[in-house]
């Protein structure tokens, strides 16, 4: 596996960012899907990089909230 060099890593990065934002402002996922899909396409593999990285740190963080608030109500019932 080749390293990414810093301006490299630095374009993933912004993607990685500008994607959370997006979320957090409530753009749907599929859409930013269909964005990831377009890089892809175009075989711009960085921009794909720190989107793909959102989208499963977006994931992997609803499953975890999810995770906790099952067990807040479990807590709740016992």
């Amino acid at each position: 596996m080749t390293k990414l060099s810093d301006s490299e890593q630095m374009i993933v990065d912004d993607y990685f960012s500008y994607t959370i934002l997006e979320m957090q402002e409530g753009m749907p996922k599929y859409i930013l899907q269909e964005v990831l899909e377009h890089y892809e396409e175009m075989e711009d593999y960085l921009p794909c990089a720190g989107i793909k990285k959102a989208l499963d740190w977006y994931d992997t963080n609803k499953y975890v909230k999810e995770l906790y608030n099952i067990d807040e109500e479990i807590n709740k019932i016992e």
